[in-house]
């Protein structure tokens, strides 16, 4: 595999790491694996540890001569490896999450009710035996997936007394690997690339799988009313609302701009859709278009202050949602009136301005 750099590591490390692309760079499949489908290590757990221990994983994958040295002398000490409290944790989390995985990916709706208790008690122990594989397999440890998988079954008969006993399978999983099959990596694995990403594409392919069977059969959400909805026809429903279809848009402009003018102009595209001065949407507040002058901008605060003024509503709901519009319209005029001053002030030296700038006096509620 060639020597491999400390400073890449942390490199890939800090662009990459929630991916796992650091211990894919050093051939930690495995470790990279589960950093890439719990990103950094459960939300960047496993990221932070990282950040001190990766010099040793360096040594390790370039077999430093120093830690070959510990290293021998701790297999000789110990016939099989330690238990630690974070790879058995580890097991037992990736397991849990597996199995739990499994069991929500299952289509219910299209399975009879009572097959359900047989499927999963198939299935789970697959899963599990699996999380406690991976993590079981890391850096200079392994054992045997079939150890870990005849563990899983051993709960078997529970599922058919408890619903969903996804720990007891980890549990036992776990418990018979690390007493039947755990022992030391002696010679590093050597595989070729390609077979390499085979394996992790082909483990990727089945855990997104499990995701999409989830979302597309089983996932609900529960709207204000609640009613619950299936998270399919809620994306269904987003990719046509008008805040998708005004990104596309505002997406769509600046890939035209690229192709048209460049990058720069792109930027300034990209700002614009940002609206970070907040006009665009002052005048969509205001029902504005184009460039209006002051005084259309005072005419339209006026008209929508007198329908939207809080006295006018008679009930709490209307009066709280009129309040909450009057205040949006207030502040949607002062954000106007203050770009046409600032416009004002930059352009009071050029004579040839033609923009018709009318100052009006704040408005008052003794106005209405």
């Amino acid at each position: 595999m060639g020597n491999k750099s400390l400073f890449v590591t942390y490199l890939l490390w800090f662009f990459g790491g929630f991916f796992g692309l650091h211990h894919l760079y050093l051939g930690r499949d495995f470790h990279a694996l589960i950093w890439w489908m719990f990103p950094g290590g459960f939300f960047g757990l496993g990221l932070i540890r990282d950040l001190w221990r990766i010099p040793e994983y360096v040594k390790d994958a370039n077999e430093d001569s120093s830690y070959m040295e510990q290293l021998i002398e701790k297999m000789r000490k110990y016939p099989k490896p330690p238990v630690g409290t974070l790879r058995y944790f580890g097991q037992m989390m990736v397991s849990d999450a597996f199995g739990y995985l499994v069991i929500r990916a299952i289509p219910q709706q299209l399975l009879p009710e009572m097959l359900i208790p047989a499927i999963s008690s198939a299935l789970v122990p697959i899963a599990a035996a699996s999380g406690v594989y991976l993590v079981g397999n890391i850096g200079r440890h392994e054992g045997t997936f079939s150890s870990a998988l005849i563990g899983a079954y051993l709960s078997f008969p529970i599922y058919f007394i408890y619903d969903a006993p996804v720990w007891l399978t980890s549990l036992a999983s776990l418990s018979y690997f690390n007493s039947t099959s755990k022992g030391w990596r002696r010679l590093p694995k050597s595989k070729p690339l390609s077979r390499r990403l085979a394996f992790l594409s082909f483990c990727a392919l089945i855990y997104l799988s499990l995701w999409s069977s989830w979302f597309y059969f089983n996932c609900t959400i529960v709207t204000q009313d609640q009613e619950p909805i299936k998270c399919r026809d809620a994306a269904k429903h987003f990719f046509k609302s008008p805040i998708w279809k005004e990104f596309v848009h505002v997406w769509g402009e600046i890939w035209k701009t690229l192709k048209e003018h460049g990058w720069r102009e792109v930027w300034r595209s990209f700002i614009e859709a940002l609206d970070p001065t907040g006009e665009k949407n002052a005048l969509k507040v205001l029902d504005l278009n184009g460039s209006p002058t002051q005084q259309q901008i005072t005419t339209r605060y006026r008209k929508l202050s007198r329908e939207w003024h809080p006295d006018k509503h008679k009930y709490l709901e209307q009066k709280q949602l009129a309040q909450e519009k009057f205040i949006e319209i207030q502040q949607a005029y002062e954000i106007l009136s203050k770009i046409k001053s600032d416009r004002v002030a930059q352009n009071v030296r050029d004579p040839s301005s033609e923009e018709d700038i009318v100052f009006q006096p704040a408005y008052q509620h003794d106005d209405l």
